[in-house]
C-alpha cells in the first residue's frame, strides 16, 4: 500500500506532485478485518523543480498514470474494487479514492494478536502513512512514538496528515484541471 500516497502525494507522482493534506476514512465491518476506506488529497499541486515550470507535465501524470491508469491499484494490492475521482472544493484540487480491502493489515494497520487494539505507525514511506500527523479519532503517542491507536472495538478509523508545508512553493493543478474538465465532459 505505498505508493499513492509515497508517489502520488508526498512528494507525489514523479516526485514533483504533492498535495496540502491526506485524510484516510477506514470502515471496518463486523468482523474486525475487512472493510472499505476513502482517502482525501486536497490541494493537489506541483512543487517546480529548479524553477522550471512543470506543472503540465505533473498534470498530465496526474492523469495518465493514477486517474485514468491502474498505478494505484498496481501498487497497492490490498486495495481492490478502487474509484477515483477529481473535482475542485474551496478553490483547491481535490482527489479522491475509494476502496475495499480485506484485510486491514494489508493497508498498515495492525491488531496485536488479531484481538488488540488497531495501530498504526505514522513515519514510514508508504501509501497510507507519507506526510506529518495532523489529527485523528484514535490516540496518537506523539513524535517519540508516532502510533495511532484505536480501541479493539472501534469500526470508524480516520487519520489526516499534512503532506507539504505551507512554506513550500507550489502551483496548484486546478487550472490544468478545468481546462482537461471542459475538453473531456
Amino acid at each position: 500500500m505505498a505508493s499513492l500516497a509515497t508517489a502520488l502525494f508526498a512528494t507525489l507522482f514523479s516526485g514533483c506532485l504533492t498535495a496540502e493534506k491526506k485524510e484516510v476514512h477506514l470502515n471496518l465491518n463486523d468482523d474486525g478485518k475487512s472493510g472499505s476506506g476513502r482517502i482525501i488529497f486536497t490541494g493537489i499541486s506541483s512543487s517546480p523543480g529548479d524553477s522550471a515550470d512543470v506543472t503540465k507535465e505533473d498534470f498530465n501524470t496526474l492523469i495518465a498514470e493514477y486517474y485514468q491508469g491502474r498505478k494505484i491499484e498496481m501498487d497497492n494490492k490490498g486495495m481492490k474494487n478502487v474509484h477515483k475521482k477529481l473535482y475542485r472544493q474551496d478553490g483547491k484540487l481535490v482527489g479522491e479514492i475509494d476502496f475495499d480491502f480485506d484485510d486491514i493489515s494489508a493497508i498498515g494497520i495492525y491488531r496485536y494478536k488479531n484481538t488488540g487494539p488497531y495501530m498504526f505507525y505514522t513515519v514510514a514511506e508508504g501509501f497510507f502513512t507519507s506526510g506529518q500527523y495532523e489529527s485523528s479519532n484514535g490516540t496518537y503517542l506523539g513524535e517519540k512514538m508516532p502510533v495511532i491507536f484505536w480501541d479493539s472495538t472501534q469500526q470508524e478509523l480516520f487519520y489526516k496528515m499534512s503532506l507539504s508545508s505551507p512554506q513550500e512553493p507550489k502551483k496548484s493543478l486546478l487550472a490544468q484541471f478545468s481546462d482537461w474538465e471542459g475538453r473531456h465532459h
